[in-house]
């Protein structure tokens, strides 16, 4: 996208930061950070050794929360988030700062550049 329409007062937060690739680069970085950081350790043990379904779940939510095309509800209905996720007993303290850690430094400056 051109920066005068990524940065137009009518762009969307997923058009300001890049679109699709943006999302999916935010999403990679997310799950990495999730198998390095030893304080992701809470969440991370939640989920399967392969990331890659959680990865593009995370990807076609955020595409629409951030304003871009709506690919989680096309596919698979509203997220419902909070009943998602209590069988995973995110709401440990561990779990819960684990998550926060890696989406703090997935979505730092340094961390949005290809």
């Amino acid at each position: 996208m051109p920066p005068e329409q990524r940065f137009a007062p009518n762009a969307t937060p997923y058009e300001r930061i890049g679109g699709e690739a943006a999302v999916r680069l935010l999403v990679k970085r997310f799950y990495s950070l999730m198998d390095e950081l030893p304080e992701a350790w809470g969440v991370r043990r939640l989920h399967a050794e392969d990331l890659g379904g959680s990865e593009e779940k995370l990807f076609l939510f955020l595409s629409g929360w951030l304003g871009g095309p709506n690919l989680y509800v096309e596919r698979f209905g509203p997220p419902f988030m909070r009943a998602r996720h209590l069988p995973s007993r995110l709401v440990s303290p561990s779990a819960t700062s684990g998550c926060c850690a890696c989406a703090l430094r997935s979505t730092s400056a340094s961390a949005m550049r290809p």
